[in-house]
């Protein structure tokens, strides 16, 4: 089967709107739409760097997990999603800009010897957000 793309990330939150108020004011997310699932609960739509991610409520009798530590902590952990990945300009940049703004921040930027640079931050709902800014592209000369 071909896989046109991804379509969408969908994240269980205690509190949607307080989940999307998150993620439009730290990174610029744009709402798409708001529907009912089958059982009337809200879902929110957002738009975030080309992709749709969905909030939605935990299902009745369940609440979120605290979050494994970032990096290998989801294997270890029985975690299948590790984490999402946000690609940004300038990570120590925008490490700073959300440590700034409260937001916990769960590793300081790491960079690589390719030059790929990447931090761990906490997002609502136990979800981990992986910042990664990637070297600029280097071009042989025959």
């Amino acid at each position: 089967m071909r896989v046109e793309s991804l379509d969408h990330i969908h994240i269980y939150c205690e509190d949607p709107e307080a989940s999307a108020a998150f993620y439009t004011h730290h990174f610029e997310a744009a709402e798409v739409l708001r529907n009912s699932n089958s059982q009337g609960a809200l879902r929110i739509f957002l738009g975030l760097g080309g992709q749709v991610l969905v909030l939605g409520p935990f299902p009745a009798g369940h609440v979120p997990a605290a979050a494994p530590e970032p990096g290998d902590g989801a294997y270890h952990h029985g975690f299948g999603v590790a984490h999402i990945g946000l690609r940004v300009a300038d990570v120590a940049t925008a490490v700073a800009e959300l440590s700034a703004a409260g937001v916990a921040i769960l590793s300081t930027p790491v960079t690589e010897s390719t030059g790929l640079t990447f931090a761990y931050v906490a997002a609502p709902d136990g979800v981990v957000l992986e910042l990664t800014q990637y070297p600029p592209p280097t071009r042989v000369v025959p």
